[in-house]
């Protein structure tokens, strides 16, 4: 089990790594693509929060989904961290509102802080990888939780099916000699009844002890078929139940302890009464099999989340020979607990005889326990294909980024709405694009004069006013970003015959 954790913690830590080197290679690659007109962080910070969603995202699903999608949003550098998270809440079998919401936040966010004239690009490039970064990511993540649990499911049927088969050979083999058994000992109970009273009450145990026998071969059976539930009293399981079982180990001679904790069973679900039952009766018939005379207890501590049962006999007092025993009891009592999702243990107890000790939980669907030394297959399978589906998604991502470039301020009234006084050049850069040696030439003689103190960078339009005349931006810069921005019309030279 520690190497376990340990596993999970390393396979956590290269995740992150992962994410947060990605981030970072996006976020420097893809300089232009940031968003001007809010605050925009250094690349390690934003590695930095894409990191903390990842690790945040198995115990606080919703909120780091969400988180993720507004982050995305803001800047799409963060669109592995997204795929991640959306992965995860994929497995964890997630409302699909919640997702056609996640899905809707990104578009939202973008167009509560980009201009008007930018829809276009919102549509393309949002729209695009919202789909990689989120939609395929979450359905990868449906998929794969739904293969787990079929391939679970099969494996539990394969299992009662398999059980089922033996128990019908058992019954076949057992079943009429314990109706023979039956038979005989009610013959003789007649045939002593006038001449031997000893005789016949002693038939008559042994006939009502091997109906019983065959009576609990049939439940039994049923138990492993699926399909033909055991019919249970509601008193199965409960403490006026458990009661009875230990009266009867104390009629047979045994020194029963019995403590009850906590509320009764009533409103326990089936399956776990029975096995509450199942559990006492079978440990206390284990010692009455091999350690006849030692002193038992019998504890069921019922808690707010599992029953826990535990039945622990001392050292033998006196000697006593044992009945040949198969093992069978307790491997059947380990896979009725396995199926339920509990854990069970049974050996010698280190003060001396035997326990056997079962955890059970209430709530119904619960996770089957892993078995100790064992290793959930496909692991490094599953950790290339998430790396190769994490790396297609940086891919699609920096594609559809680097392939759909941003729209110019379209013609309207005021096209210098969108830059703002104080904005840096790369910010400036990002909406009307890099300076243009033509247009600054083209400017000479026309244009207004230059703040002192200033360099200025000049952007042709890319749809002049008219014919005859063009329109050139002109942005100044001082030591405080932005002091001016302006726009002028310069005559269009006369194409040459």
């Amino acid at each position: 089990m520690p190497d376990r954790r340990l596993g999970a913690v390393l396979a956590e830590v290269l995740l992150a790594g992962f994410v947060a080197g990605v981030t970072v290679f996006l976020a420097d690659l893809l300089p232009v693509w940031g968003w001007p007109e809010v605050f925009s962080p250094s690349a390690p910070v934003l590695a930095a929060c894409a990191v903390v969603l990842v690790l945040l995202r198995r115990r606080f699903t919703v909120a780091a989904l969400l988180a993720a999608t507004v982050l995305f949003g803001l800047f799409p550098a963060t669109g592995v961290a997204l795929a991640v998270v959306a992965h995860t809440a994929g497995t964890r079998g997630r409302r699909w509102p919640l997702f056609g919401l996640a899905a809707l936040l990104p578009a939202a966010v973008v167009l509560l802080t980009q201009p008007a004239f930018r829809w276009q690009y919102v549509l393309v490039v949002i729209a695009v990888s919202t789909v990689s970064c989120l939609v395929l990511p979450a359905l990868a993540g449906a998929m794969q939780a739904q293969q787990a649990t079929l391939v679970l499911a099969l494996r539990d049927r394969a299992r009662l099916e398999e059980r089922s088969r033996l128990a019908e050979e058992m019954h076949d083999q057992l079943g009429h000699r314990l109706s023979l058994i039956t038979m005989f000992s009610g013959a003789l109970e007649v045939a002593a009844e006038d001449k031997d009273p000893e005789l016949r009450e002693a038939a008559g145990h042994v006939r009502s002890t091997a109906k019983l026998a065959l009576e609990e071969l049939r439940e039994s059976l049923g138990i492993l078929r699926p399909a033909e539930p055991v019919e249970i009293t509601e008193a199965a399981g409960t403490k006026a139940d458990i009661e009875g079982l230990v009266a009867s180990s104390r009629d047979a001679g045994l020194e029963v302890a019995f403590d009850w904790r906590g509320s009764d069973l009533g409103g326990v679900r089936p399956p776990v009464r029975r096995a509450v039952h199942r559990l006492v009766r079978e440990a206390l018939t284990n010692v009455h099999k091999h350690a006849a005379g030692a002193s038992v207890s019998v504890v069921v501590d019922h808690g707010p989340d599992l029953v826990k049962v535990v039945v622990r006999n001392g050292a033998e007092q006196v000697a006593a020979e044992r009945l040949p025993g198969t093992g069978r009891g307790l491997n059947g009592l380990r896979e009725r607990v396995r199926l339920l999702g509990g854990t069970f243990t049974a050996g010698p107890d280190p003060e001396g005889g035997f326990a056997v000790t079962a955890g059970l939980p209430k709530r119904a669907n619960a996770p089957l326990a892993e078995e100790t030394g064992t290793e959930r297959p496909g692991r490094i399978q599953s950790g290339l294909l998430l790396t190769t589906g994490l790396a297609a998604v940086a891919a699609l991502l920096l594609t559809t980024l680097a392939f759909v470039p941003p729209l110019t301020p379209a013609d309207r009234e005021d096209p210098l709405a969108s830059v703002k006084i104080g904005m840096t050049p790369e910010e400036v850069e990002a909406w009307f694009g890099p300076n243009e040696p033509a247009a600054h030439a083209a400017s000479e003689g026309y244009e207004p004069p230059i703040p002192g103190d200033s360099y200025c960078v000049y952007v042709a339009a890319a749809d002049p006013p008219d014919a005859e005349t063009a329109a050139i931006f002109r942005f100044c810069f001082g030591d405080r970003g932005l002091v001016e921005k302006t726009w002028f019309e310069v005559p269009v030279p006369e194409e040459t015959p």
